[in-house]
């Protein structure tokens, strides 16, 4: 029996998932030596009786190179993590830390009141907070 022939030939899926892990497994930004783009940072999204609240992963950003554009369903975070620069370098025997451009956006799971939505950052972190917007199902009218 012909060794070879025992195992299948890969279906196209097979081949399409190996290629992906190599390919994630490849960082292209670090291979570009100008200006690369960041993958979309880490979020986590929590919700309470009256707001929502985004806790996004940025460590090495400095908060006045964040922009955050928020809507009634989506909220949108970009900014960009320089990469250092050490002087009379030689050689760089790690690079794991993915520097540039970000954006991330986030849908929302309700609307919100954007005009009350606030933000800070701490050790790392951003931390949006978006109040749920209050529709009022009963008031009481006076008559005049």
């Amino acid at each position: 029996m012909d060794r070879f022939k025992k195992n299948k030939p890969y279906t196209f899926s097979d081949l399409e998932r190996h290629l992906g892990r190599v390919l994630s497994n490849m960082s292209v930004p670090r291979m570009l030596p100008y200006h690369a783009i960041m993958k979309a940072p880490p979020v986590d999204m929590f919700e309470t009786s009256n707001e929502i609240i985004i806790y996004m992963e940025l460590p090495g950003v400095d908060p006045e190179r964040i922009t955050l554009v928020a809507e009634q369903n989506t909220i949108t975070v970009s900014g960009e993590r320089p990469a250092p620069s050490f002087e009379d370098t030689t050689c760089i025997h790690h690079l794991e830390i993915e520097h540039g451009d970000f954006t991330r956006t986030v849908k929302l799971p309700t609307t919100v009141n954007i005009s009350a939505t606030t933000s800070k950052c701490k050790n790392g972190y951003l931390i949006i907070t978006l109040p749920k917007f209050q529709a009022q199902s009963r008031i009481k009218i006076e008559v005049e």
